[in-house]
């Protein structure tokens, strides 16, 4: 009797949760040594700075800086390494299928080599899969998958670089499905992926189109015209002191930000992190009550950092009033009636340069707003302001509608990799 318990309780454990319902039996277990090959650089197979080489004079050498956080390869800053120290280690030479998994560092991240343009071998903080008994992808969903993430950080040593070895890598424990159950779930997951590089390619072509665009409309070789079809009147030029007022935030002690909060606030960091050109939405609140409070209409610049100057050039549109505005910030108010959005994405795009160079400090960076209060400046009639303004607004708008598709079904993969796997 106990033994058929024991046996139920077993087979519970090998049948996922979510499952395609033509498929009933329950998974069997293996190793990874024993579903695949894994290779990696030991001994005089590694290399140094010295072996890499221009494009073109040797093979390209792949490693966990390859990988993004979508498990892609992504190839911008790529390195190449000598043919010698290539042809070196033939049994490390990367093919189309293979899967690669960082060991060292960058620790459990792995992509599938879906594509492959050029000669390639992997450097020494990650191994190579191939030579698979089970399908690749299948392999490929189920290692990217917390459950398997989880198996490697409880074997991986506890150094200041993590790491796992080849050894204990390979007597990890997959469940694994049939044949034909391993296709179904590999093809669904593919539908996903795909459908996420889709929208993540829209949204980046959106997001190119965006910054081209404006760059025409602050050149002004591309105007708007009013609702009657003529044309706005040439810009004119000021300087920023003359088109607004300064005031400075108060800083709010960081205990004082509770969620809930009677009072919205927005701080000097968020500005960098948090917001892009125009706040849509307050995040922060505090129950305080001291401090600078926002008009509606209020551009606001964070005024230090400890990056670069070209960090500082971020100027973000609030259009709420009552808004508390810490410490670090330079709040500039129109002198007279101006599109604050305009003002936004012009000054953070087509100025940006030219405030960054305004910048003081090497350890901590700041900026005045006496630094830039003489910095000569476009200023169009309100009317084509508002026009642009809503304009690039209605871009943001389709750019954040796409995050919010790419989040959505990146959370719905990832309950899927939980779900679909023992």
């Amino acid at each position: 009797m106990l033994e058929k318990q024991l046996s139920s309780i077993e087979r519970s454990r090998n049948i996922p949760k979510l499952r395609f319902p033509e498929f009933e039996s329950v998974w069997g277990t293996n190793i990874l040594n024993n579903l695949c090959l894994i290779k990696g650089r030991i001994g005089y197979k590694g290399y140094t700075k010295q072996d890499l080489v221009k494009k073109g004079e040797g093979a390209l050498t792949i490693g966990a800086k390859h990988i993004n956080k979508f498990n892609q390869l992504d190839f911008s800053d790529p390195e190449y390494i000598s043919w010698f120290k290539y042809d070196e280690s033939p049994e490390i030479k990367v093919d189309i299928g293979d899967v690669l998994f960082v060991q060292r560092g960058s620790l459990g991240a792995t992509a599938i080599v879906r594509e492959l343009k050029e000669p390639a071998t992997i450097n020494p903080s990650m191994v190579l899969l191939k030579d698979f008994k089970c399908l690749n992808l299948f392999l490929y969903y189920q290692l990217i998958g917390s459950k398997f993430q989880k198996l490697v950080s409880q074997v991986s040593t506890s150094t200041a670089v993590p790491m796992i070895s080849q050894r204990d890598l390979g007597s990890l424990q997959i469940n694994i499905p049939s044949l034909p159950e391993q296709q179904k779930i590999a093809s669904f997951l593919t539908d996903v992926d795909d459908k996420i590089t889709k929208l993540t390619k829209k949204k980046d072509l959106l997001e190119q189109y965006k910054k081209g665009i404006m760059q025409k409309i602050f050149n002004q070789e591309l105007r708007f015209k009013d609702d009657n079809g003529n044309a706005f009147p040439k810009w004119s030029k000021n300087k920023i002191g003359n088109v607004f007022n300064s005031l400075k935030g108060k800083g709010i002690p960081k205990g004082d930000v509770i969620s809930g909060g009677v009072n919205k606030c927005v701080l000097y960091g968020e500005l960098y992190t948090t917001y892009k050109e125009v706040i849509n939405k307050v995040e922060s609140s505090t129950n305080s009550e001291d401090g600078l409070k926002s008009l509606k209409g209020d551009l606001l610049i964070p005024s230090s950092t400890t990056t670069t100057g070209i960090d500082l050039a971020n100027v973000t549109a609030l259009n709420f009033d009552n808004v508390l505005l810490g410490g670090d910030i330079i709040v500039m108010r129109g002198k007279k009636e101006i599109n604050n959005i305009f003002y936004a994405y012009y000054l953070s795009n087509f100025k940006k340069h030219q405030i960054a160079s305004r910048a003081q400090g090497i350890t901590i960076v700041h900026i005045y707003f006496n630094s830039i209060k003489d910095l000569e400046i476009d200023v169009p009639v309100v009317e084509e302001q508002t026009k642009i303004a809503n304009f690039l607004s209605d871009i943001d708008e389709k750019i954040e509608a796409l995050a919010t598709k790419i989040e959505r079904n990146k959370a719905f993969k990832k309950g899927l990799l939980q779900k679909m796997f023992v």
